[in-house]
């Protein structure tokens, strides 16, 4: 028996597999850019998805990122002149909170060297460097801390990414005094921590948080590059002969890619494992949160959600949205629209509890913002996917939920 859903799933795969055949002119097999109407729309897309979105958002974090500078600089210079540093230090973390929520934007937008190298076309890892979550080791950071090797001038080039980064600034500003390893391993164990004192371990932390900074900086500036002087937007838009792409299709695919970010990362890894959905073998894992230090989760959301957005729409330029619109499927668009409202409200309405709070006292919150975002992630990979003959990810192969 076909049900009235079935029925428009059935007519939506007919129609996807029209617009498949409308756009075979830009398939794998011709390296270029197509002639058809919807080809010309499509390589609108793909030419405006540097310039007007990516590029625009890591120069949002490198400001972000140094307002941050400043406020440790002054921080330190309080602790240097052995002042109370209590304002500052609040400063310090509002500076962090800024530059976190703007790159929590450009997480939805991992294209070509801000992408894994294991997993995207083009991809250079550069989003590690700038965050690495959930590669993370707040007792590493802490031990960094405490032998003082974030001064080294080799210190990127020898050190793992849950070192370094947005993360590991994250524990510095936000950590209790006390270090968070095991009594058994140093710097417990051989009694450094005990004989920095309270008042080095804050300057070294300051120390470390400013080595960070710098580095989150020449990463930002880095990736910035790489999309306007070495080109990358040129790549993406078949504009450059050395694009990995083959085809327009398949560029489109990689900006599909990156918006799975709110299926892989959003919806699983920040709300369904410590909702205990998956992953997790307990009622709740509120220890797999993200932001635990700083009770920053259910703004980096809204944050993704605001970066879907605007990859997604193209900001002020042509989006994925026009591109169903042309093709007679407004109505899709319309919902997906529809759902971001409705999971941009559930986020909201999380207030600045910390998550780790919320799924104790209030879960029906959280479990809410989940099933929200659920809303749009099972467009993403239903219909949207299947009218515009999209790929999923292979990391998310045989994910039914």
């Amino acid at each position: 028996m076909v049900t009235e859903a079935g029925d428009r799933r059935s007519w939506l795969v007919l129609a996807g597999l029209t617009a498949l055949a409308a756009f075979q002119p830009l398939g794998c097999e011709q390296k270029g850019k197509g002639d058809s109407a919807l080809g010309a729309s499509l390589s609108a897309l793909l030419e405006s998805a540097g310039p007007n979105v990516i590029v625009p958002a890591l120069a949002d974090a490198e400001a972000k990122a140094l307002a941050l500078d400043e406020a440790l600089a002054r921080l330190e210079a309080t602790l240097t002149a052995g002042d109370d540093p209590a304002a500052d230090q609040l400063a310090a973390q509002e500076a962090w909170r800024a530059v976190m929520s703007s790159w929590q934007r450009v997480e939805l937008m991992q294209l070509g060297p801000l992408g894994s190298s294991l997993t995207a076309l083009g991809g250079e890892d550069l989003r590690d460097e700038v965050y690495s979550w959930p590669s993370v080791n707040p007792c590493r950071v802490d031990q960094v801390t405490a032998d003082g090797s974030y001064a080294k001038d080799t210190f990127f080039t020898e050190s793992l990414v849950n070192t370094t980064g947005l993360d590991a600034l994250e524990h510095l500003l936000f950590a209790a005094a006390e270090n968070v390893c095991p009594a058994q391993v140093t710097p417990n164990a051989d009694g450094a921590w005990e004989a920095l004192g309270p008042d080095e371990v804050a300057r070294r932390r300051v120390d470390y948080a400013r080595v960070l900074t710098a580095g989150v900086l020449t990463a930002l500036d880095d990736a910035q590059a790489r999309f306007v002087d070495d080109g990358f937007s040129k790549a993406l838009a078949l504009d450059d002969p050395n694009t990995p792409y083959e085809s327009e299709q398949q560029a489109l695919n990689a900006v599909y890619d990156a918006l799975f970010y709110l299926e892989l990362s959003t919806k699983d890894k920040k709300l369904a494992t410590p909702l205990g959905l998956r992953d997790c073998g307990e009622t709740i894992c509120p220890d797999d949160l993200e932001h635990l230090p700083s009770g920053f989760g259910g703004p980096a959301i809204a944050a993704n959600l605001a970066g879907f957005r605007a990859l997604y729409t193209g900001q002020d330029g042509p989006g994925v949205d026009d591109l169903l619109v042309e093709l007679g499927h407004g109505e899709v668009n319309d919902a997906v629209i529809a759902g971001l409202n409705d999971a941009d409200a559930a986020v909201a309405a999380l207030g600045d509890t910390p998550l780790a709070e919320l799924l104790v006292n209030e879960p029906e919150k959280v479990l809410a913002a989940h099933d929200a975002v659920k809303v749009v992630t099972d467009l993403l990979k239903g219909d949207v996917a299947t009218l515009l003959a999209l790929q999923i990810p292979a990391e998310a192969a045989g994910d039914n939920d």
